[in-house]
């Protein structure tokens, strides 16, 4: 039997005399039969440039490679006889020296990425960066928008590109995140939608050219995210199982009664209930009966809360009857109505006249009250105002008109118009000054079953900032509620001046007291407005008339 490799090499190590251990093999040889690996350091015979050393052959031992040269091999070959199985044949390049220039490529490429930044470093001044850039924006244009377009830009951005690893390799982290992309982006959507609105009602902001531009960002950003949101797919949960459990989370906390949640259904159900009202309003009132009965009918009253007259009929078998209601018209001298009576305004000054908005013959201000009015909660009262449209109407100034009549003033109010508009057969005028806001907003509240007051003021010091020439001395006229949760609230609902730019809504709250700023700060902010208007001077005088007077 032929001797093995490691057996040859231990049996020639032994004949050399002063064997050396080499220092790559581990075996001990000599200068004769060394294998020649011009190993760089060896201790046993001078390294070989391996460019001019002829092609050797590699054999494999049980432990490590030795290479032979032709002379060695064939050495081999007589001492055992026998040829081993050689193994393919492989050619070794040894290893060089770099050349000077990729030494110094290597150095500088190893110091860059030395010294580069932590990837959550860069992402904090990313997120810096662009919440400053957004604030400016948000100071140049007055809308808050462009800041959370760019936080929200660089906060994704952040993560899709130094942290997605985390997102993967974290499952719960992963869910996290998708919740917050599919909330993000039907926030967003939300309000493209209103920015859309706003800006082709010409309500966005001040500047139509600003506010297309935000409107543009807003989609591209809507855009972008979109398809942040279609790359994350794969993740749980779905856009789908999103908007279920939203849904199911509003219903249940508008019904449990949290706001404004609840505020938003009773908005709808309002709205349904005065569109299903409006439709049988139209329609006459019938009863069929095979018997003689006794039938009690209910008839609508009004669209925002049902009022019910209750009509006793007797009707024979196999007979039709119709309800008619018999108008017998407003009592002159005790103003009553059905369930309404009506009261002028009355106050230190004499009978306070508007711009014929109800009363068109002497154009005094007329409050029509209800009787079954109540003082409502915050939250009705909040309700009632936002389906409100009497601040939509433009502020038109007219110069005050001091006319002379014969008491009393209730002779020269033209009833028979009055009626009509309580009856719903006639509607009031346009409101155009302060007084003619507060009487209608009066009137539309006790119509819905809300007790509502009418206040009269006295200002020193207006500025008149639209140039209208009101004096710095006049009055003014707001609305009062009486609240069973949050007291006395006084809501102005004066409209805008039509040739000046303006958000939609006017209608506001004011701290009113006797001696100090009246302000009025908006009751639904919008973006790009400012929710507190200027000081409109200082209160000197007030005055509360709840229900008015009638021949008293």
């Amino acid at each position: 039997m032929g001797l093995n490799d490691r057996d040859y090499m231990a049996e020639n190590d032994r004949k050399n005399s002063n064997p050396v251990k080499c220092p790559k093999t581990g075996y001990w040889v000599g200068v004769e039969n060394c294998s020649k690996c011009s190993y760089i350091g060896c201790s046993v015979r001078p390294p070989v440039n391996p460019t001019n050393e002829s092609a050797r052959y590699k054999v494999w031992s049980e432990s490590k490679p030795v290479f032979w040269d032709h002379e060695s091999w064939n050495k081999k070959l007589d001492a055992t006889g026998s040829k081993p199985k050689p193994q393919p044949t492989q050619s070794k390049t040894e290893p060089q020296e770099p050349k000077a220039t990729n030494e110094k490529t290597f150095k500088s490429k190893k110091t860059t990425e030395n010294n580069s930044l932590p990837k959550w470093l860069l992402a904090l001044l990313l997120i810096f960066t662009l919440s400053f850039i957004g604030l400016v924006i948000n100071t140049l244009v007055g809308s808050i928008i462009p800041f959370w377009i760019l936080f929200g830009f660089s906060v994704i951005f952040s993560i899709e590109k130094w942290f997605s690893y985390y997102t993967k390799k974290n499952r719960w982290l992963g869910r996290l995140y998708r919740l917050a992309l599919n909330l993000g982006i039907l926030s967003l959507l939300g309000l493209v939608t209103w920015s859309g609105i706003k800006l082709f009602s010409h309500q966005f902001v001040q500047s139509a050219l600003i506010g297309s531009i935000l409107f543009v960002a807003e989609f591209a950003f809507f855009i972008w995210v979109w398809r942040v949101v279609s790359k994350n797919s794969w993740r749980w949960p779905s856009m789908k199982l999103t908007v279920f459990t939203l849904i199911c989370l509003f219903l249940v906390f508008a019904f449990a009664g949290v706001q404004p949640m609840s505020l938003y259904k009773d908005t709808a159900l309002n709205k349904i209930q005065a569109a299903f009202s409006t439709e049988n309003n139209n329609q006459p009132v019938t009863t069929y009966s095979n018997n003689p009965t006794t039938t009690s009918l209910n008839t609508t009253a009004s669209v925002a809360t049902t009022t019910h007259t209750n009509v006793l009929i007797t009707t024979p078998s196999q007979t039709i009857a119709t309800v008619q209601s018999i108008i017998t018209g407003i009592n002159s001298k005790t103003g009553v109505y059905k369930n309404y009576y009506l009261g002028l305004v009355n106050s230190s000054e004499g009978v306070i006249g508007g711009d014929g908005c109800y009363d068109d013959s002497g154009n005094f201000i007329v409050l029509i009250n209800n009787k079954k009015a109540t003082d409502p909660t915050y939250v009705q009262l909040v309700s009632f105002l936002q389906n409100d449209k009497t601040d939509q109407y433009p502020y038109i100034y007219t110069n005050p008109v001091f006319a002379s009549y014969y008491p009393p003033a209730e002779s020269h109010v033209n009833l028979t118009r009055i009626q009509g508009i309580i009856d719903g057969t006639i509607q009031p005028q346009n409101p155009d000054i302060c007084a003619d806001f507060a009487e209608r907003l009066h009137n539309e509240a006790e119509k819905t079953g809300i007790r509502c007051a009418y206040v009269s003021i006295d200002l020193s010091g207006y500025p008149d900032p639209s140039h209208l020439g009101i004096p710095s001395n006049s009055g003014h006229a707001l609305d009062a509620f009486q609240t069973t949760d949050r007291g006395l609230v006084y809501v102005d609902a004066t409209g805008w001046i039509a040739t000046v730019p303006h958000p939609s809504r006017s209608v506001a709250t004011v701290n009113l007291v006797v001696g100090q700023q009246y302000i009025p700060v908006s009751l639904f902010p919008e973006s790009g407005w400012q929710s507190s208007s200027i000081s409109m001077g200082i209160v000197t005088n007030m005055e509360i008339f709840w229900d008015g007077m009638w021949n008293n």
